[in-house]
């Protein structure tokens, strides 16, 4: 089934007036004095005054509404030193975004009579969780009641046994429209246990996801009007023969000194680090796969697999429009890219959603698609969630579950209702993205974002999640970079799950 989100968003539309004839041809009819007649003949009761209509903004939680906690703290360790803060915001600023955070604080703080502790810690790009949050749980202090942390680096504290399981959590409602219940079940282990949240909670989360950028002057001077790349999109034929067909085209010697080198024009520009796996699990790559139990177990050395490697190592070492650096020590860095893009040196950026924040300047015009797929037969675009994303959890020493689990409840909710319309509608879709086909590629992108068992447990489980990047960037074998750990991965793999499925 190919996606196609705007398709859907249009028969919705066409939908609702088909509705409104439906309900105008049933039994009661109304005559010209406006009052209802029934199928006898009788009079009706005049109807009531319609409800409200229910949108995102004024979708109701199920929380209890005499809930008082009577002025309970509520420290949240979050990450410091991080341009894009999802927890506080100091005062309101007038940016759209800062202002619907503080909001939402102050509205659940009021709702809820707590008072929230904003602890940052680190500089947001720290490997490992921090050590002092690691000491005071250890030491079964209860310092902090909510814990938002890269999920790179915070899913290994459940191998600790640090983390509260909220499965059967009493405030929060799973079934709820602001939780990722798909993304939770992918990180879970067994059915019975559920140690880490995340949802419309978690606004970085869509910050992170990726997606293309497309230089439109720079396509359109190549290949004419770009409006033919979304219906590909579209179509579900934006596959990476296409990207690579394209990129290869785009490269041009605009210096004119026969060297790929600095001020010529490159058809993509990718790194061998988190482009790697952006681009491996879009095209299917699956690392680990579920037993007959639901248990993971390792799949990697799978011929699909092989061949998704081989691919991208074609496009990174044989395609004449790539650019991994300029080999002179430079560090090809996202703002280094952007730039670059920026100057109509690059005709497709492989990144993440929040890349357009630093285009906000760029003159010439840029779309944003998904990744490619592997091939037509590929059922739907793939859309990874970076594991730089934040992710939620209650630690096990926080002494008054249920109530924090009101308060993640509230957040979420409120998040739901305005936060992420505010980034998504208000910022992304209308600030930053150029034409209307952008915004809709951006709700096809949003749709189709996920995540995947062994990137998220990847420093668990011998870095196994990431085994793409050794093997392209050594233009390498995935047979021969799984052979040199495969025997460390299936012990670490066992550790997790016991320790997981453990009392």
């Amino acid at each position: 089934m190919k996606t196609k989100i705007l398709s859907l968003i249009l028969a919705a539309a066409m939908l609702l007036p088909m509705l409104a004839g439906c309900a105008e041809s049933g039994e009661g009819a109304e005559d010209v004095s406006g009052a209802v007649l029934t199928a006898d003949g009788e009079i009706a009761a005049p109807a009531e005054e319609a409800e409200t209509e229910m949108s995102r903004e004024n979708t109701p939680d199920n929380l209890p509404s005499d809930l008082d906690f009577g002025g309970l703290s509520v420290p949240i360790l979050y990450r410091g030193g991080v341009d894009e803060q999802e927890i506080y915001v100091e005062d309101l600023t007038g940016e759209v975004v800062d202002d619907a955070i503080y909001n939402r604080n102050a509205s659940v703080s009021e709702r809820l009579n707590i008072e929230f502790q904003y602890r940052a810690s680190g500089n947001g790009t720290a490997q490992e969780f921090p050590g002092e949050a690691r000491s005071s749980i250890t030491a079964n202090a209860d310092d902090y009641a909510i814990i938002s942390w890269a999920q790179y680096s915070t899913l290994p504290l459940c191998l600790s046994n640090m983390i509260m399981d909220v499965s059967g959590a009493k405030y929060i409602d799973y079934d709820m429209p602001w939780w990722n219940t798909d993304y939770m079940d992918i990180l879970q282990i067994g059915n019975d246990k559920r140690f880490f949240l995340m949802g419309d909670i978690a606004l970085n989360s869509l910050k992170v996801t990726a997606a293309v950028f497309f230089n439109q002057a720079v396509y359109t001077d190549l290949f004419g009007e770009y409006d033919s790349l979304y219906g590909d999109v579209l179509e579900g034929v934006w596959t990476l023969d296409k990207l690579y067909d394209l990129a290869e085209k785009g490269y041009r010697d605009l210096n004119g000194n026969g060297k790929k080198d600095k001020g010529d024009q490159w058809g993509i520009s990718a790194t061998t680090v988190a482009n790697t796996e952006l681009f491996a699990y879009g095209l299917g790559l699956k690392v680990i796969g579920r037993d007959a139990d639901g248990l993971p177990e390792l799949i990697v050395e799978d011929e699909h697999n092989y061949d998704i490697l081989d691919r991208l190592n074609e496009l990174y070492w044989n395609n004449e429009g790539m650019n991994k650096s300029y080999g002179d020590g430079e560090a090809f860095n996202s703002p280094v890219v952007s730039n670059l893009f920026a100057a109509n040196e690059i005709l497709f950026l492989p990144l993440w959603l929040k890349t357009c924040e630093s285009l906000r300047d760029m003159e010439s015009g840029y779309g944003i698609i998904p990744y490619p797929k592997l091939n037509e037969a590929q059922e739907n675009y793939i859309s990874l969630v970076q594991d730089t994303s934040s992710i939620f959890c209650i630690p096990v020493t926080c002494l008054h579950g249920d109530e924090i689990g009101a308060v993640v409840e509230a957040m979420c909710a409120e998040n739901y209702r305005t936060v992420i319309p505010a980034y998504y509608d208000t910022a992304l879709k209308t600030k930053y993205s150029r034409d209307t086909v952008s915004a809709q590629m951006i709700d096809l992108i949003h749709a189709t974002s996920m995540t995947d068992f062994a990137y998220a447990y990847n420093y668990s489980i011998g870095s196994i999640g990431t085994v793409m990047r050794s093997v392209v960037a050594a233009n390498g074998s995935l047979a021969s970079t799984v052979a040199k750990s495969a025997k460390a991965v299936h012990k670490q793999l066992s550790r997790l799950i016991d320790t997981y499925l453990g009392d």
